[in-house]
């Protein structure tokens, strides 16, 4: 029985693995036509945009893995099924639980891979492709981190530690030095906007620096030229989905304890908790598809079930998540909701086949 369920689980494997390489290229793909839209800024070249193409892979695998999967697992069962494998299973004694459980082995060794790779190396990728077309384009030097974004602006470093998604910036530290690279005047902001091409900087605190003294005074407001621009910050700051889970998680923890709103982080974070199980959801739903299929149903109908159930699954998911930031609804219904709906579609096919 043993030998059974490794034959099952590999077969599995093999089928998601064929249809992640599918899924790899036309990701790449799509994405390197819309960095070539870019082409000609700065310096950016048809390498950069490979180069950057390459770095969001990783996290649209993630997002998408649980497609493949039931993708997968209806090209391996299905392809047993027509080949009379699951009969001579079940002939010898195994039942429809076990050829379930089977798969599940399998999906979960897939699982521990993609999470590595979407949730580990995944986020890393993305900022450092996000880092690269920014100065190859801005010709700007940027860091982004957990710390908020830096920039270097002439003789002067910028931090900006929160963007709000209406493009106010929230504790942000000014540093201006002297041609000796010798800090000369440390400028503290609570808040900035942007109002006729310049910021205007709000709850500010000046510190200048003299060679035997410092001269503080704070101001309502302050207008702050900079090539830091709303459209430099929007794509150099790091979006929530960029972030591992665990990063996530303490920034909101971060956020709460400032009272800030953590709306968004909480959702992204729920909706990457979601996948693993979402995954395993769809691999149970694989079994009712193929059951009920038959041995007259080519693997193409399969794989175009599949795929156009998946996709409708994954656009819920996705446009489910949206609902519950825009209409401030708990964000853990994120994970739960589309597991119920996936449970009820196993029940309904299941009832048809019967």
């Amino acid at each position: 029985m043993r030998r059974i369920d490794r034959y099952v689980a590999v077969t599995v494997i093999k089928a998601t693995l064929m249809t992640l390489l599918v899924l790899t290229i036309l990701t790449f793909v799509l994405a390197l036509v819309d960095e070539i839209e870019d082409l000609g800024k700065g310096e950016y070249t048809s390498v950069d945009a490979m180069i950057v193409a390459a770095c969001s892979v990783p996290r649209f695998l993630y997002e998408a893995f649980p497609v493949s999967a039931l993708i997968g697992a209806l090209l391996g069962i299905g392809g047993m099924a027509n080949a009379g494998e699951l009969v001579a299973m079940r002939a010898a004694g195994m039942s429809t639980w076990q050829i379930i459980a089977a798969v599940l082995k399998g999906g979960m060794l897939l699982m521990l891979l993609v999470v590595v790779v979407g949730d580990g190396i995944g986020p890393v990728l993305e900022q450092y492709g996000n880092q690269y077309r920014l100065e190859k384009q801005k010709k700007q030097i940027t860091f982004s981190s957990r710390n908020g974004f830096w920039a270097k602006d002439g003789d002067t470093m910028v931090n900006i530690r929160q963007l709000t998604p209406e493009g106010t910036l929230q504790d942000v530290s000014i540093y201006r030095f002297d041609k000796a690279g010798e800090l000369k005047t440390m400028i503290h902001a609570g808040l900035g906007e942007y109002r006729d091409e310049q910021w205007v900087l709000g709850a500010v605190r000046q510190t200048r620096i003299g060679k035997d003294r410092l001269l503080m005074e704070r101001k309502k407001t302050l207008e702050w030229r900079s090539v830091v621009d709303p459209a430099v910050l929007s794509a150099a700051f790091i979006d929530p989905i960029m972030l591992p889970a665990w990063q996530l998680w303490e920034q909101i923890q971060s956020l709460k304890s400032r009272q800030q709103t953590a709306a968004r982080y909480e959702v992204t974070f729920w909706s990457k908790v979601a996948v693993p199980l979402t995954t395993l959801a769809m691999l149970v739903l694989a079994m009712p598809l193929v059951m009920g299929g038959g041995r007259d149903v080519s693997a193409g109908q399969r794989i175009l079930w599949g795929a156009m159930l998946g996709t409708l699954l994954y656009l819920f998911s996705r446009g489910f998540s949206f609902l519950v930031l825009a209409m401030d609804l708990p964000p853990v219904l994120v994970v739960f909701f589309p597991l119920l709906v996936i449970v009820m579609l196993v029940v309904w096919i299941r009832h048809l086949a019967l």
